[in-house]
């Protein structure tokens, strides 16, 4: 497979395969095929996050939010990507985590349990306030996390 003998190759300075390597990238050849690297599978998360984004106010998507696990994957991965060396030097992904970070996109997700703890008592006591009641729907729409 191409896109291992890439990767896992010190070839990529030997004139003919920098050819080689070239002609494949000339054709589209994407050298991350399907998976979360891929161009289009890139994109398309990006925007689920920037809709997850307006709709919870954070990119914090939990590594079991149900209503999209493919996006939950997906932030796992790219938080695991940040944290490999190669990709930080790639322009490809630099530019990828750069659109991530003008999101408000965090790396390291590490909310103190009892600060977790306080802002969801807090809302809470809002919802509360507003319905008489502590009966949070299981799909409650003004506040998913709730």
């Amino acid at each position: 497979n191409m896109r291992s003998f890439y990767k896992n190759n010190d070839k990529k300075q030997d004139p003919v395969w920098k050819k080689r390597f070239a002609q494949l990238q000339a054709l589209g050849f994407e050298w991350e095929g399907r998976g979360s690297g891929n161009e289009y599978t890139w994109q398309e998360r990006f925007k689920e996050l920037c809709l997850y984004k307006e709709a919870n106010g954070d990119c914090r998507v939990s590594a079991a939010y149900g209503n999209n696990r493919a996006l939950a994957g997906w932030v796992s991965t790219m938080r695991g990507y940040y944290k490999q060396h190669d990709k930080k030097q790639d322009p490809v992904w630099k530019n990828r985590f750069a659109q991530l970070e003008a999101i408000g996109f965090e790396w390291e997700v590490k909310i103190p349990a009892e600060d977790f703890w306080q802002e969801r008592l807090n809302e809470l006591l809002e919802y509360k306030e507003s319905n008489g009641h502590c009966r949070v729907p299981k799909c409650y729409e003004k506040n998913k996390k709730l």
